[in-house]
């Protein structure tokens, strides 16, 4: 587990008990992260990390704002956040992290990578739907598109679909035919 120093914490000084840090996260700390679903942040993350004889509980919350793309117009909106969120650190044989969130040191590690529980806490904490608040906030081009009240394909666009290749034009007039019964070519015999 080896990141940048000023998102590692060494665990191994630390005495029985709660110990805090801070961290400021902005859109630097998340271009390591791909994807990361937002353009730039302003996060201030308080961390606690409580530790016990086998293991530790590292407490995280995030509070401040990200820049994100709109997902109803795609346009940048900024979105509040404040979240909190619990993690496991257990001490074993060696180093890994299983389903449950639960991430077990080996005897070799030192220090603890803090950089992926901050950056899932963010993104725990962005909410589900990413939009403007008000929708006259959201591009209006592109809302008079969804709305179907403004025709945007290209011209070159419009005029391939009017040259139909006789090929195809053919295929469509046997799909739209109906079937003959049986009956009827009989009669026609």
């Amino acid at each position: 587990m080896r990141g940048n120093s000023e998102f590692e914490i060494p665990y191994t000084g630390l005495g029985i008990g709660r110990h805090a840090f801070g961290f400021q996260l902005d859109g630097t700390f998340f271009s390591d992260f791909e994807p990361s679903g937002f353009d730039d942040a302003d996060i201030a993350a308080e961390t606690e990390l409580d530790r016990f004889e086998g293991m530790m509980h590292f407490d995280v919350h995030v509070t401040g704002t990200v820049r994100s793309s709109c997902d109803r117009c795609n346009a940048p909106v900024t979105l509040s956040i404040d979240h909190r969120v619990r993690y496991v650190v257990k001490f074993g044989d060696k180093t890994y992290r299983n389903d449950d969130d639960i991430l077990v040191l080996g005897p070799a590690e030192h220090l603890l990578d803090v950089r992926g529980f901050l950056y899932e806490s963010t993104v725990l904490g962005m909410p589900l739907r990413r939009v403007h608040e008000m929708e006259d906030d959201c591009d209006p081009n592109v809302l008079q598109w969804l709305t179907g009240s403004v025709d945007c394909a290209p011209e070159e666009e419009q005029e391939q679909q009017e040259e139909t290749d006789p090929r195809w034009a053919a295929l469509r007039g046997l799909s739209s035919s109906e079937p003959k019964d049986e009956e009827d070519e009989e009669s026609e015999e």
